[in-house]
């Protein structure tokens, strides 16, 4: 193996993968190392994966037979709860108009596959990266061993963080934070169950949210093997287990929700509980002289919109050109690292407002009571067909937030039109069909 590359990656989940993947199709000589072993579930994720994911993941010649293979597609996403029952069905994008609930050991696996299969990148599992090499001001390489191996210098024109909220990387070059956001914290633990029960609203694989208790809510989508991911998230402070608690704590709050205990009647949890605590939302600085910072290590957000794995292979398919641009004489590595910055905040800024948004409407606002005329307003707008197939766009990426805020309230008045005739048909037409 070399020990000078152009790029070396620390870190191979989808962030790092997908950004040796690009850089192999450029022939970029590329070093892509990775801690842990393959296939490995990682602690914090438990994603759904829309079509704007998949498109990218095609871009990168990712095999989806490889990565979802034997995963139901879910076309539908529902929210049961007793404020409104939700059903959305996911709009083509693409040539797609469907969504994965994605096993993230196969996922992971599968594109670590696919970033080595190029000749120019080589790579490394289970290896540790414990320091970075300088020169000056300027990072030129890292100092890192396999688990059985004897330490070892390795340097390239640019090291780049793909390691993560808790990057190495990004702490080591000292990288400044900005657009943190703390005031709403949440907090997320998921397992895996077998032998799960359909959603009795639907005939065929499905995402739900239901409503849990004060300060948390619950998903249940089917994935793969005949598996259900069965996840939770809630206020930081309500979701803070004792030590050697988390288990006990996860199986009490499902308890709570009777529509989803029926659910797991019978069923059999296959995986021990992760997750996360305290969740990041915040941007840090893109990169700096001879380093760069990419996926989780470069913006985090809150799961709650389903978008983290979307944000990693976006966030590598920018770097990726920006590395283009600069390997190429097009830009100064400063130019290109302001270029990878304005246009990745561009993708993902509105999203990520929006979601701040929605938590603190959905865990924190939520515990408010609101008057009858209200629910039934609420209840009418988002049970709208208008306002499901605006919300199906923004899920798959089609249209940004800004568009959904702008249309509501028009979609407001129309529901409210709408909605006393749907009632009745519910109420006196359904029984004789």
């Amino acid at each position: 193996m070399q020990q000078h590359y152009d790029v070396i990656i620390v870190g191979g989940r989808p962030a790092g993968s997908s950004l040796a993947a690009r850089l192999g199709q450029q022939g970029v000589r590329t070093l892509l190392l990775e801690r842990a072993e393959f296939p490995s579930l990682p602690a914090a994720s438990s994603p759904i994966i829309y079509s704007s994911a998949l498109k990218l993941l095609d871009e990168i010649g990712a095999d989806e037979k490889a990565y979802a293979r034997n995963t139901p597609r879910i076309h539908r996403i529902f929210a049961d709860n007793s404020q409104f029952q939700l059903n959305i069905p996911l709009p083509d994008a693409n040539g797609r108009d469907y969504a994965y609930a994605i096993d993230r050991a196969r996922f992971d696996a599968s594109l670590w596959d696919n970033a080595c299969r190029f000749p120019s990148v080589d790579s490394r599992l289970e290896y540790s990266v414990t320091d970075l090499i300088w020169k000056g001001e300027r990072v030129v390489g890292i100092v890192g061993q396999s688990q059985n191996g004897a330490e070892e210098r390795i340097t390239a024109d640019i090291v780049v963080g793909a390691d993560g909220r808790f990057s190495m990387v990004a702490q080591k070059v000292k990288a400044t934070e900005h657009d943190v956001h703390t005031e709403n914290p949440t907090s997320l633990y998921y397992a895996y169950w077998k032998n799960v029960k359909p959603y009795p609203e639907a005939n065929e694989p499905s995402a739900v949210a239901y409503e849990g208790g004060y300060g948390y809510g619950l998903l249940v989508m089917d994935s793969a093997d005949g598996t259900t991911a069965v996840t939770m998230e809630g206020q930081a402070d309500l979701f803070a287990p004792a030590p050697g608690q988390t288990e006990a704590f996860y199986l009490e709050k499902l308890a709570a929700n009777p529509k989803v205990m029926a659910r797991l009647d019978g069923a059999e949890m296959v995986t021990d509980v992760r997750g996360m605590k305290r969740i990041g939302n915040k941007y840090r600085q893109p990169g700096g002289a001879g380093w760069a910072l990419v996926g989780d290590a470069y913006h985090q957000h809150d799961p709650l919109d389903g978008q983290g794995i979307f944000n990693a292979l976006f966030t590598a398919k920018s770097l990726a050109w920006a590395i283009r641009y600069f390997k190429r004489g097009q830009m100064s590595w400063e130019e290109a690292l302001e270029w990878y910055d304005e246009t990745t905040r561009s993708k993902t800024y509105g999203m990520y407002r929006q979601t701040l948004m929605n938590v603190k409407a959905n865990l924190y606002d939520s515990n408010q009571q609101l008057p009858g005329w209200a629910l039934t307003g609420i209840r009418w707008l988002m049970e709208d067909p208008t306002m499901a197939d605006l919300l199906g766009k923004l899920m798959t990426r089609q249209i940004p937030p800004e568009v959904v805020t702008m249309a509501t309230p028009a979609i407001a008045v129309g529901a409210l039109m709408r909605a006393p005739l749907r009632e009745f048909r519910k109420r006196w037409l359904s029984p004789w069909g």
